[in-house]
């Protein structure tokens, strides 16, 4: 018998991985996708929940979340990022400037009405689909996922490029340090100096009342804020 991420891996393939090179990914395997574009990098992350967070909730630890990143180039980074064998820069998710994540479709009454009452949240989230420890219902999953990427995920990846669209998304976030600092970078790449200047300026006045020293070339990573 195949082993269930085998089993997930290959619905994963048959399924998600068309809908990933429809919408213009270019690298492309049974769990992450990158595609290249002039001014920023679109992630895309399938990750199984885990033994750990699997013993704690109840989740199956083969069920997954799907996470979206868009890096942008143009924001100055220190540390070195893995690249292909193409030599092209293939960044983590979580080191994107802006993450996101895609809801289930499916409903999975079945499975998650059997989560243990100590821990009723978890069984109204959307954001983990849940996978049989056999991988049973692997390929109704991988459907569900490719379809949330057609509708959810690539729109999203679109707003994030268009970099109007993108700072407009920023500026509605909540006020923080993260918010100010990627909004002024957005704004100085839109030549946009009032705004730039603005957020410059709010950056730096909660750089300091948080005790995040700013540093205007390197502001990014933002580890520890």
């Amino acid at each position: 018998m195949l082993p269930s991420s085998t089993i997930i891996n290959r619905s994963l393939r048959t399924y998600v991985m068309p809908a990933l090179r429809a919408g213009g990914f270019e690298k492309v395997d049974a769990r992450n996708a990158w595609n290249w574009r002039s001014e920023c990098i679109w992630v895309f992350n399938i990750r199984a929940v885990g033994n750990y967070f699997s013993a704690v909730t109840g989740w199956p630890p083969a069920s997954v979340c799907v996470w979206l990143g868009v890096y942008y180039r143009f924001i100055p980074r220190t540390g070195k990022i893995k690249t292909d064998e193409k030599g092209r820069v293939c960044p983590a998710e979580f080191a994107c400037h802006m993450r996101s994540h895609l809801d289930r479709g499916l409903l999975q009454r079945d499975r998650v009405g059997t989560l243990r009452s100590e821990n009723p949240a978890e069984r109204s989230r959307r954001d983990i689909w849940w996978l049989d420890p056999d991988g049973t219902n692997a390929e109704e999953v991988a459907r569900d996922i490719a379809a949330r990427v057609s509708e959810t995920a690539i729109p999203w990846f679109t707003r994030c490029t268009d970099l109007k669209a993108a700072l407009s998304e920023v500026e509605a976030g909540h006020d923080c340090f993260i918010k100010f600092v990627l909004a002024a970078y957005v704004a100085g790449r839109l030549e946009n100096v009032a705004l730039r200047d603005k957020y410059t300026r709010l950056a730096e006045e909660e750089g300091l009342r948080i005790g995040h020293v700013p540093d205007k070339e390197k502001w990014f990573p933002l580890e520890g804020v």
